[in-house]
């Protein structure tokens, strides 16, 4: 899924005055979008496919390009369906996202004046998930719509193919092709992504480590006792209540272990030892940073980016495995001199060799065997990869791009050390094993660390207890 971010989810909320401002874009516009057929629940008019879409003859524009509800000029006689977010066209609630948005769907409109989209938003993630599950496995999904990275293989049988969207382009992350493409086709158009990171507090690292970042387990809980020491004050902290970020956030340290949680047929193998030791070995870090003093014991009860955020800037951490996306939110709440003395680096692995970051982020997917319909699908997604559009609507929106060229040839991105940084990482990008019994995996760890970290278990005591509980999930 898209990473379970703190308020900076902006995918959660509507652009009120944006959608008023389109809707009184004058009495053509608000007709065009009655005569567009839409309704509003994102079904389309006559001629129903069976998943709302209709087809027709051609005939010359009119109207305005884009509506409320609706990519494309309402008088096309062809229509398709698509379930999508608001952060993801015109109308985002950031505005200048909402204006990139609005470029690239115009340039999509006019070149296609036979179809128009209607626009179905989705605001509640976890419901999205389940209604696009419900809808596919009863053969009515919307042709179009977006798909966490995270439910992608779920739906590989039945994804249809958007190469045209992503072979031309070879400098995808190893990520972005692990996950998006599936027996040797593309099968989802991965548009932007997030990553994991260590925070620290530049001042603090120069004064106790001579300015370098902590890069293993050993350094991390030496210069983060001797800042505990020194200024009284939690060395490191991390999410470690019971939300999926206790998962996410730590299965770094995991995959860099060699790892696995799952095989590829859906079957979770923390029982193969190779995993179990890795799981063992993570769980010891969390008691480690427990009873070295570095971690205060109330990690236990962080379920939300922000209270490592608060910790930060209230001098109440010098360290915090954080998001990429809390920089740009730290910049809006304080001065320069503050959020400028945080910096990023990889998080702190057991060996200094060995590395991953947790990714996330959406795709855009084509549920659909029209082949009319899934190419102009298709070539709205290309919209979406192309290098410049990724630069502005990553700038713009706070992601990170998929494509490693736009790190290296915007300026926007290659002369900012954060983003600089956030590349080395995405090298190592991970995605979570997108198949159901991830659900359970990701509540028993954060059971798990909850034991550990509060001394209720010892780390093998709470590693045996949840493979059990998740195979036991599994075998039904």
């Amino acid at each position: 899924m898209a990473s379970n971010h703190e308020e900076s989810d902006p995918a959660e909320s509507i652009n009120r005055r944006r959608l008023l401002g389109l809707m009184g874009l004058g009495g053509a516009v608000a007709l065009a979008g009655c005569s567009g057929g839409n309704d509003g629940s994102g079904n389309g008019g006559g001629g129903s496919t069976g998943d709302g879409s209709e087809s027709g003859g051609g005939g010359s524009p009119s109207g305005e390009p884009l509506g409320s509800e609706r990519i494309g000029y309402s008088s096309a006689s062809n229509t398709v369906n698509y379930w999508t977010q608001e952060d993801f066209i015109h109308t985002a609630e950031n505005t200048n996202l909402g204006s990139v948005h609005e470029g690239m769907l115009t340039t999509w409109a006019e070149e296609h004046p036979d179809w128009k989209i209607n626009v179905q938003i989705q605001t509640n993630l976890e419901q999205f998930k389940t209604k696009l599950l419900q809808a596919n496995a009863s053969n009515n999904a919307p042709p179009m719509s977006e798909v966490d990275s995270f439910w992608v293989p779920q739906f590989y049988g039945d994804l249809a193919s958007v190469d045209e969207a992503m072979q031309e382009y070879d400098d995808w992350y190893p990520f972005v092709e692990n996950v998006a493409k599936n027996e040797g086709s593309w099968r989802a158009v991965w548009q932007n992504t997030d990553c994991r990171a260590l925070y620290y507090r530049k001042d603090l690292l120069d004064e106790y480590n001579e300015g370098n970042p902590p890069e293993t387990w050993d350094e991390l809980v030496d210069v983060g006792s001797a800042i505990a020491d020194g200024e009284n004050m939690n060395g490191y902290m991390y999410n470690g209540g019971r939300w999926e970020a206790t998962t996410f956030d730590n299965l770094a340290h995991f995959w860099a272990l060699g790892g696995t949680l799952i095989d590829d047929q859906g079957a979770p193998v923390l029982d193969e030892s190779e995993n179990r030791s890795a799981l063992v070995e993570v769980m010891k870090w969390f008691k480690r940073t427990i009873d070295s003093g570095i971690t205060p014991q109330r990690v236990a009860n962080i379920n939300d980016y922000a209270q490592l955020r608060e910790a930060a800037l209230n001098d109440q951490t010098a360290m915090f495995l954080g998001g990429n996306w809390q920089i740009s939110t730290m910049k809006s709440m304080v001065d320069e001199d503050v959020w400028s003395n945080w910096k990023v680096a990889p998080i702190p692995q057991k060996n200094a060799d060995i590395a991953a970051t947790g990714v996330g982020g959406w795709t855009k997917g084509v549920f659909t065997d029209d082949e009319e319909q899934r190419k102009v699908a298709v070539d709205l997604y290309s919209l979406f990869t192309d290098s410049g559009n990724m630069a502005q609507r990553c700038r713009e929106g706070g992601f990170l791009p998929t494509r490693q060229s736009v790190f290296e040839e915007n300026e926007f991105f290659s002369e900012d050390e954060y983003f600089q940084v956030y590349s080395k990482l995405l090298e190592n990008g991970r995605a979570r094993p997108g198949y159901p019994i991830y659900t359970t995996v990701s509540s028993e760890w954060q059971i798990a660390a909850g034991e550990v970290i509060t001394g209720q278990s010892d780390p093998e005591t709470a590693v045996r207890n949840m493979i059990n509980n998740v195979n036991s999930e599994y075998d039904g």
